[in-house]
């Protein structure tokens, strides 16, 4: 069975926007994210991720009502984060799952939590080394992300683009 892997909006954001959502299904996770995350989407994004939803590619975890009463309840412990991280940081404590997420109160909350976590980066290392993409192609969506997402740590950009150009030549 692969370990579940739930993914944030500002991840899947990423992922649509540099369209490498579909590359990144082929790691051996499965990868899911919350209904009221998925909401948070726009509507031609959803639209780009609803075919991986249909053919259960990528999962939705619908809420229960009692589910999203506990959620909600979480939410007090830190207001930074919104109801919609809080569900992802639930549904990862919960099924013992891999949080990925770019959000910094996300990360310090699931290691409060003992929730393993990791980036968008750690996306891009497991598609290089699960050769799903070359490092070249990696180099291109990083480039193209790093120009979208202007949140992401240039430290990080920069080592991997060192490491993997290295390797190209």
């Amino acid at each position: 069975m692969r370990r579940i892997a739930i993914q944030d909006a500002n991840i899947l954001i990423d992922l649509v926007k540099t369209r490498i959502f579909e590359t990144c299904l082929e790691l051996p996770y499965q990868f899911a994210t919350t209904n009221i995350v998925l909401e948070e989407l726009l509507p031609d994004q959803q639209e780009l991720i609803a075919p991986f939803i249909s053919s259960d590619q990528f999962l939705i975890i619908q809420i229960s009502a009692e589910e999203l009463i506990e959620i909600d309840l979480m939410t007090a412990e830190d207001t930074r984060l919104s109801l919609q991280d809080w569900s992802a940081l639930y549904f990862a404590m919960k099924k013992e799952a891999i949080l990925v997420t770019g959000d910094k109160f996300m990360r310090d909350m699931a290691k409060k939590k003992s929730v393993e976590y990791h980036g968008i980066f750690w996306l891009f290392d497991e598609m290089v080394a699960a050769e799903t993409i070359t490092k070249g192609e990696a180099l291109f969506y990083l480039d193209s992300l790093m120009k979208v997402n202007k949140r992401l740590p240039e430290k990080e950009y920069e080592n991997r683009k060192e490491n993997w150009t290295d390797k190209l030549h």
